[in-house]
Order: structure tokens, then sequence, then C-alpha cells
């Protein structure tokens, strides 16, 4: 750490050769841009870029997300959080984003790939042990459950996933999502249908509109499959949300023109930018100058749809850590004009709130009263473009919650995501970037059938490759050391 360096916090990170824990130090240095130093006893000095304004960093960092423990089973503290996942009983927010890892089939080979998949003899969940994990999430968020992400490997390769989608559904949970790159869809017009028909949520993988950066992020041009499978969601109506992974110097310029798509595509109700992580079989050995921070993802956001959303459009998620997430919401023009952000209308403290009990919005009565303050701010306000936000909102609040009669959770939601749509930016975590601060408010955790859950950065870095499930060889534990062991205080104020 040099002269000028000024400490903004102390954390535990990992060693990137060993995956010892190691004391980290954050710093902004001279140049105003945050880094994080450490040592490791055996392989020296390391650092890492964490953000290139040292005064967005740390005036993120302060925000306090909302209080939401676990409410199941924990597991006592032994090594030190990362090492003691299940959740430990030190870990601070409950699952909002569970993830079920359905198999370990997968035909790409993708360089960014961030797991591990074993696809020799894969490893495909059985209908029993997947009913034990919705049991167990169901039970725990106290009867019902926002939404479930099957991911992979590739589920589409799962050859019971219908059942499974059904299964989910039963259990009357709100979205069930299932993550794809889109390759079987294309080949099977007949399963887009099935999964319209089981009203199923894709997440489907899209990068680039170049063939070239596709080949080297997805180890293929799949360019034009992307498009064929976009279209067949659309003529389904299959609910999708878009997931780029942001590469500086690959894709990054890109990025407007990918939300302008989802945008205008029906079918599309979010993007979920995800940046770029140095984990899993492929992307450990990924070009690490394509490394991108959350700010600089926002920035690009900004300059590349021309301001139709910029930085400050952007508030944390309540439900994690602030430096996980950041999102925005566009509210649609059923006219054709230009999307409006909630922020050119609604306070940022209101949206914050709003995003409180769930990782979506959701409607509520919060949000009711936060869109009718809206309308009278708006109106006062009598701004050049305001009669057109006026009219839109005004839509929206009739359509989703209709004086006459108040629509079920399912109806509103549809309602709710064909009005508005969101840009998530998460921000992962590998060896180099680990923070524990981060990972004690993880609100995404891998589930499995015996009620474990491991938040999902420390699952991909130090956890799959130790399941044979997933590996040919697994790695064994060793010794492990450095752990913290206490729960940090993170921020300072409520709100956005």
């Amino acid at each position: 750490m040099t002269a000028t360096a000024r400490l903004i916090n102390e954390t535990t990170s990992l060693c990137r050769t060993c995956k010892q824990a190691v004391a980290a130090r954050v710093v902004v240095d001279g140049a105003n841009e945050v880094w994080m130093h450490k040592r490791c006893d055996e392989h020296g000095e390391q650092r890492v870029r964490l953000s290139t304004n040292g005064e967005w960093y740390e005036r993120t960092r302060a925000i306090r997300p909302k209080s939401a423990p676990p409410t199941g089973p924990t597991r006592p503290v032994d090594k030190g959080c990362p090492f003691d996942c299940g959740p430990c009983e030190s870990h601070a927010q409950r699952i909002r984003m569970p993830v079920v890892t359905i198999t370990s089939a997968c035909d790409l080979d993708c360089p960014i790939c961030y797991v591990h998949n074993k696809n020799d003899s894969p490893f495909h969940m059985s209908r029993e042990e997947f009913g034990r994990v919705l049991d167990n999430l169901v039970r725990e968020s106290g009867g019902e459950l926002d939404l479930i992400n099957l991911t992979g490997g590739e589920p589409l390769l799962h050859p019971e996933l219908l059942s499974l989608i059904e299964m989910a559904h039963d259990r009357g949970i709100h979205r069930v999502s299932v993550c794809s790159n889109g390759v079987r869809l294309a080949k099977d017009e007949a399963l887009v249908e099935k999964l319209a028909k089981l009203d199923a949520r894709i997440a489907l993988s899209f990068d680039t509109f170049d063939k070239h950066t596709d080949r080297a992020m997805q180890g293929a041009a799949l360019v034009e499959l992307k498009h064929k499978v976009l279209t067949l969601l659309e003529r389904y109506g299959v609910d999708t949300t878009l997931i780029p992974v942001m590469s500086r110097g690959y894709n990054d310029h890109e990025i407007g023109a990918i939300i302008k798509m989802g945008l205008e595509l029906s079918c599309v109700r979010h993007l979920e930018v995800h940046t770029i992580t140095y984990t899993g079989q492929g992307g450990a050995s990924f070009d690490r100058s394509a490394r991108i921070s959350m700010l600089e993802v926002l920035e690009r956001i900004e300059e590349t749809t021309q301001g139709m959303l910029r930085v400050g459009d952007f508030v944390p998620s309540p439900s994690a850590h602030p430096l996980c997430y950041q999102i925005a919401y566009l509210l649609i023009d059923e006219q054709g004009g230009p999307p409006l952000s909630f922020l050119r209308f609604m306070e940022r403290d209101e949206l914050y709130a709003c995003l409180e009990d769930h990782l979506y919005l959701e409607p509520s009565a919060r949000l009711e009263a936060a869109l009718q303050d809206a309308i009278d701010r708006v109106w006062a306000r009598g701004g050049e473009d305001d009669e057109r936000a006026l009219a839109m909102l005004d839509r929206l609040v009739r359509t989703l919650f209709p004086s006459e009669r108040a629509l079920d959770t399912k109806a509103s939601i549809r309602v709710g995501e064909r009005a508005a749509k969101a840009v998530y930016v998460h921000s992962h975590m590998d060896e180099d970037n680990f923070d524990t601060e981060r990972a004690y408010l993880c609100c995404d955790s891998n589930c499995y059938a015996d009620g474990r859950t491991v938040p999902v950065c420390n699952y991909n870095v130090l956890y799959r490759d130790k399941e044979p499930r997933f590996v040919q060889a697994p790695q064994s534990w060793g010794a492990r050391t450095g752990g913290q062991r206490s729960l940090p205080i993170v921020g300072g104020r409520r709100g956005s």
C-alpha cells in the first residue's frame, strides 16, 4: 500500500492460488481507485482493483441493507467464513434467490464458464431429491416463495425438467426460472411451446451480437441461434430474462444494444448483467484484463443507452450487500415512446423501500402508495415531458391496482412485469476479489436436499469442485485457516 493510499475497511479474502483465507485491506489510492491488498504467507502479495471511483464505492458500501437473517437451522462457526457454509450462524441474510443445480450435463464448453460440469456420466437430480429441496425452501420462506432458479450444466438436458417445473409451481412458487444457453431450444420448438404452457421462465445467456466475440466467450458462434431462440420465445410468449456477462474489451460496448433489444421484445421481463468472474472450468483461465467493476458497468450502460439509463437510475438491493446488486426499473410506454426510469418520477428511498421484501418488485400496498405519490409529484412539477409520464403512471396504477377488485398474486405480477422491466447488475466474486463482508450478506444460495444452503459465490469458488457430482476428481479441503469468525459491521445508513 502506497503512502498516498487511504484505508476504507479491513476484511477477509482468499489467496488466489491456495484459496486459504487471508487478511485484506481495501484502500482508495491517489488516483481515486479502490484496491484490495492482501498477502498469503506462501504465495506473497496480491491485489485487485475493486472500483474506479472511491467516492462511489464508499457511498454505496455505506448503505445498510434490511436485516433479514435466515429463519431455518444454521451451522456453528468453526473455521470461520467462508468455510462453514450451511448457512453458518453468523450469516446475516435469508435466501431471496434459491439456486438449484439440477444437472451437470452441458452441450457447450464456454471459455467464460464459472462452474465445473462433469459431462461424462452426468448427474441429474432426482424428483425425490428436488422435492426435498422445495419442501425446505417453502418451509423456511413461511409458505410463499417468490422465485427459484434451476441451473446446471444446461438444465434443459435434464430428462425430467418439465416435471420439476410442475413440482415447483405446485408448491406455489411465483417464478420458476430455467437458465439456458439456448442450443436445445433452437432445435426443439415443441419444447418451447411446452415451457410456455407450464408458465416457465427462461434465463437466456446473450453476450454479444458479434460472432467473433461470441466464439471468444462461449466457444462457438451462436449469434444466429440466439436470435432464433428469441423469436421462438416471443412467438410462444415465454417469460424471458436476458443474461449478458460483461467483459471489458470484449462486449462492454454492446450492452446498450442488448438492453434496447430486451426492452423491445415483449417476452423479455428483465435483463440481468453479470460481471465476468474467474472461477470454474473455463472462467478461471479467461483473459484477466476483461475484469470490470460494478461502476464501470453502470457507466457503460449510461454511455451506450445514450442516457436512457443513467448511473443514478440504479439503487442497490435491500436484500444483499450494496456492492452485489444494482437495480433499475423502467416504465414501458404502450404508445411506443421511450421507456422511463422509475427514478425520473420516484424518490430513490421510495424505490429502495418497495424492493425491501422481494428481490424483484412485486405489487404491494407500499408500491401503490409510492406510485400515487409519484403521480402527485409529476403533476405538481409540470415539466415538458411530464404529461406523457402522467399518462403512463395513471394507466399503470389503474391496471395494477383496479378499484373494483384486487388482482391475485399471479395476475398482478403478470400485469406489473409487462408494464415495467428491470435491469439488474450482479457483481460476482472470485478468489481475487472475494470479500467475506459481502458473503455474510449473500441472498443467492445453492440449495441442497438436506437443507444446507451455500452462498453462490462461496459455492463457485470453494465448494463445487469438491463434489463428485460435478468433477471427475473432486478436490479435498485440506487444512483451512484464517476464516473470519465474527459478523462484520457493514455500512451505516438505511436507504439508497
